[in-house]
């Protein structure tokens, strides 16, 4: 492992040296700034000494765009295509996972190999799905420039990586006899966080969306209720929950006809409102902020029901969403209407979500398969034992 000390000359001037091993023996490179001389210690960590010192020279020698260029040009093009916050999330990742490794290095000397020993060293600290995101981005920053339309970079090295393989958990819904406790236990007492709850469970909505839904995008047409997601709740660029224009994705912004019984909750919850105002507030009819929500209002929620509030059975809102779909299998929807009502891009992302508790293949089936199970008459024949009536 390398090292990094501080000198001070006599003149008072500071260099940083990074002390490594290179051909069996103790040698250093100097930097005028402790940043520098961080991220070569880093390289020289990732990828050994002899390959660290002959980027190093490589960069000072051939000229070329760096990582760090290509990163820059890459965000300044995405930006009016993302949200702020999206933005600042995309700088955080590369300031923290890309640029200490790769930032000052030629994009064009980054190779396959320098990829692959990247995300081996991240597998050992952060999760699979982490890992993917950092190499998303990097893979991304490259496809932008090596695009024919620009050819800033020869290619990409991102394209044969190994990646780790993420643990993917099923999703966690609430069962029927647990959502009717659960609405039974708080419907009296808290009346504004369970029309939230029921809202949720008969729509699938994700809570950013229901708790930002306005007056003015409800259509009621009597026999008919629909509602559109035009807004959500979402941290900005200083992680502070603003309601703003837009949703998650392009599929996200959709339009979805309601059940009676949410159609009466929402003429409730409306009358006398105007466009602008939510539809859900909390008691003091103020706006849901999604931390208070969670910390307060639903732990006490699961309290109430019985329910685990803490650790690993603590189940959150978005499992609402998880049994809406549940709720839609059982009721017979199709694949399509279950893909399009919970605002997915594609019916593949539905499956590769919901597959392990999408079943609904219909009573007729299930009777039919009884029929060839089991042979004419031997449905019905008597276990043997003693029946105990009680009669008033």
């Amino acid at each position: 492992m390398a090292s990094v000390r501080e000198h001070v000359s006599k003149r008072g001037e500071i260099t940083h040296s990074v002390l490594f091993r290179h051909g069996g023996k103790q040698t250093s490179e100097t930097f005028e700034t402790s940043q520098k001389a961080e991220e070569f210690k880093a390289l020289v960590d990732l990828i050994g000494g002899e390959a660290a010192r002959a980027h190093l020279n490589g960069h000072a020698q051939v000229g070329g765009l760096t990582v760090d260029e290509l990163a820059d040009r890459y965000l300044e093009w995405k930006a009016p295509d993302v949200t702020p916050r999206t933005l600042a999330d995309y700088q955080r990742d590369y300031d923290n996972w890309i640029r200490p490794w790769f930032g000052h290095r030629q994009a064009s000397h980054v190779d396959e190999r320098d990829v692959q020993h990247w995300v081996d060293h991240m597998k050992k600290t952060l999760d699979a799905k982490t890992v993917k995101g950092h190499h998303i981005l990097l893979g991304a920053l490259y496809r932008y420039g090596a695009a024919r339309s620009r050819r800033l970079v020869e290619h990409n090295p991102c394209t044969e990586t190994q990646l780790p393989k993420p643990k993917k958990k099923p999703p966690r819904g609430f069962t029927m006899r647990e959502w009717a406790d659960f609405y039974q236990a708080n419907n009296r007492d808290r009346p504004d966080a369970t029309d939230l709850a029921l809202f949720l469970v008969l729509t699938g909505w994700r809570w950013s969306e229901a708790a930002a839904l306005p007056v003015g995008a409800v259509e009621d047409y009597g026999d008919q209720m629909f509602v559109a997601v035009t807004q959500v709740n979402r941290r900005d660029e200083a992680l502070k929950f603003v309601i703003v224009q837009g949703a998650k994705t392009y599929d996200s912004v959709r339009r979805i006809e309601v059940t009676p019984a949410t159609a009466d909750l929402i003429r409730r919850r409306i009358a006398g409102r105007s466009a602008r105002d939510l539809v859900f507030t909390n008691p003091d009819g103020r706006r849901w902020y999604q931390q208070n929500f969670l910390n307060r209002t639903w732990t006490a929620m699961l309290k109430a029901a019985g329910m685990p509030h803490e650790g690993e059975g603590r189940k959150t809102p978005h499992a609402l969403r998880h049994t809406h779909v549940a709720m839609l299998d059982r009721a017979g929807a199709s694949l399509p209407q279950m893909s399009r009502r919970a605002g997915h891009s594609n019916i593949q992302t539905t499956i590769n979500v919901y597959g392990g508790m999408i079943d609904n293949i219909g009573a007729e089936v299930l009777v039919n398969l009884d029929a060839m199970a089991l042979p004419q008459g031997l449905g019905g024949e008597v276990v043997p034992g003693s029946v105990v009536a009680e009669l008033d």
